[in-house]
């Protein structure tokens, strides 16, 4: 039962060109699509790799310049970087019951 119909899964143009088929044609052009999207996608990845590298650099060297700052302004008050600030709140202090007060 041969029919003149062409087959579902090509679509054929009134000259008889198949696109989309498993011919040699069609295997090429998809070799040739699928290196060229590796490729584009390898350069996109490189590409957001170095803004990501030079975003973290300057938000790091940001901070860096930010507590360099405040290192220099805590020496300038005497702190030579051993001190540390403590407040000490005894349990039965008056401070611990703010509702009776």
């Amino acid at each position: 039962m041969h029919n003149d119909r062409p087959s579902p899964r090509r679509a054929t143009y009134e000259k008889g060109i198949r696109i989309g088929g498993t011919g040699w044609f069609g295997r090429l052009s998809a070799v040739v699509v699928s290196a060229i999207v590796l490729v584009v996608a390898a350069m996109l990845s490189v590409v957001l790799l170095a803004v990501l590298f030079a975003v973290g650099t300057v938000v790091a060297g940001y901070l860096w310049w930010k507590m360099r700052a405040l290192r220099r302004q805590a020496s300038e008050f005497g702190d030579d970087g051993r001190t540390i600030d403590v407040e000490v709140v005894h349990k039965g202090s008056h401070g611990d019951d703010i509702a009776k007060r």
